[in-house]
């Protein structure tokens, strides 16, 4: 195996392939020692990671040894293939392909130019870049409408500035999975108040000041005049 090809168990798989594909695509070969079309598939495999020296990794996952996982996958046939990114499946398909067929997998799987787009506009975004940011995710909806990263954050953007509609109109575009559930949770949290006029701590008082000297005022011209015994002079 190369630097890009790993094993993968029952024990590891959430953070050697879920996790891990929020950084880098991984892609899954589940096989089985006694599988004659694995065989031939697995060194296509192999060779394809290499070439893209780091593009996506390669997860063994051997069936046999880790049926709990091979349960969860709802595999039924060998070898299987699973393509994720972002925390989830992006592609699949079953049986030794042709090496062509392989290559249009990976196309779906790898970050397409939309994708890096929408990956430069969150980090753009969390470094508070909120112009570029925003051109990013334009520029990458512009190149495929279905992006949903960039969606997302664009929708994250028009949300601060309070223009609630244009945000969920880009939060109904996104697709099933995490990133529709993280449009969810944006969808449900409620509006930001609106931020209080700034208020001068010296002008407030001299307001107070002012308004406390008026009242005074108005109190001494509308008190009796002075009395004796209780009563008033005459």
């Amino acid at each position: 195996m190369n630097q890009w090809v790993i094993d993968s168990s029952d024990q590891d798989f959430e953070s050697a392939v879920i996790d891990r594909s929020r950084q880098t695509p991984v892609v899954v070969d589940l096989w089985a020692p006694w599988c004659g079309p694995c065989r031939t598939l697995g060194p296509l495999l192999d060779r394809l990671a290499e070439e893209h020296h780091g593009a996506f990794i390669l997860a063994k996952v051997n069936v046999d040894e880790n049926p709990e996982l091979s349960r969860a996958l709802n595999v039924q046939s060998i070898p299987m293939v699973l393509g994720f990114r972002d925390g989830a499946v992006v592609a699949e398909f079953v049986g030794a392909l042709p090496e062509a067929a392989v290559r249009q997998f990976l196309a779906k799987v790898l970050p397409s130019e939309a994708d890096r787009l929408a990956a430069a506009g969150d980090e753009l975004r969390a470094s508070s870049k909120l112009a570029e940011a925003e051109a990013a995710f334009r520029r990458a909806i512009e190149l495929d409408a279905r992006c949903d990263r960039a969606s997302l954050g664009l929708a994250r953007i028009v949300a601060d500035r309070a223009d609630d509609e244009q945000a969920l109109k880009l939060l109904d575009r996104i697709s099933p999975g995490p990133t529709r559930h993280a449009a969810d949770r944006l969808a449900a949290e409620p509006a930001p108040a609106p931020e209080l006029p700034h208020r001068d701590p010296d002008a407030v008082r001299a307001s107070f000041s002012s308004h406390f000297r008026g009242v005074r005022a108005a109190r001494s011209n509308a008190q009796p005049p002075p009395t004796e015994n209780g009563r008033e002079q005459e």
